[in-house]
């Protein structure tokens, strides 16, 4: 009796070989699990706390947008090119009154053409006192000027809830496109729509 439970390896019914491939097995499985959590913690929920700090470090500029190269590997062609002194962000977190902490958005060719993602440390930006906002009323270019505290309600709402959202908007990918003023502040926010 004694000698069978240690010739066919103990309680397990497994040889040390065998209990050693099958840890490794486990173990590979678990890393590779642990490898597919979300890209960005901060984002979306999870600890409950913010990923984006929200302190500037300086005023953004146009020469920032230097860095915002379009990723992708598919066959989109050319990139789009944005107007002068428009840069298309994607909130960090949902916006609180007065400020935004966002990250700079790139386009990315997709199957379904060039659609932009943020990428990077989140920026700190602070409204404007006259700020012009929009937001997407469907496809295309087809906008409605809202009142900028609907406008963060709406980005918070996409981020957090979107089953808040009613119609005519929706919640489209969390992109902005911005202009800045002389002081850096944002004067013009619009949401931009894509399938």
């Amino acid at each position: 009796m004694i000698t069978s439970f240690f010739t066919y390896g103990g309680p397990f019914g497994m040889r040390p070989t065998q209990r050693l491939i099958s840890t490794f097995a486990l173990v590979a499985t678990l890393g590779g699990l642990a490898a597919c959590g979300p890209e960005d913690a901060g984002y979306g929920g999870g600890s409950g706390g913010s990923g984006a700090t929200a302190e500037p470090s300086h005023k953004p500029t146009s020469s920032d947008d230097a860095g915002a190269k379009p990723e992708g590997s598919g066959d989109c062609g050319t990139p789009p090119k944005l107007p002068a002194g428009h840069r298309r962000v994607e909130p960090a977190v949902p916006p609180a009154k007065g400020s935004l902490s966002a990250k700079d958005a790139v386009p990315v060719c997709t199957p379904n053409d060039w659609i932009y993602h943020g990428r990077g440390k989140a920026k700190y930006y602070l409204f404007a006192q006259d700020v012009k906002a929009e937001l997407a009323t469907g496809s295309g270019a087809s906008a409605k000027s809202v009142p900028v505290g609907e406008l963060w309600m709406h980005a918070g709402d996409c981020m957090t809830n979107p089953g808040a959202v009613k119609a005519p908007y929706s919640c489209s990918g969390n992109i902005y496109d911005i202009t800045l003023d002389s002081h850096g502040e944002i004067n013009y926010i619009k949401e931009i729509w894509h399938p």
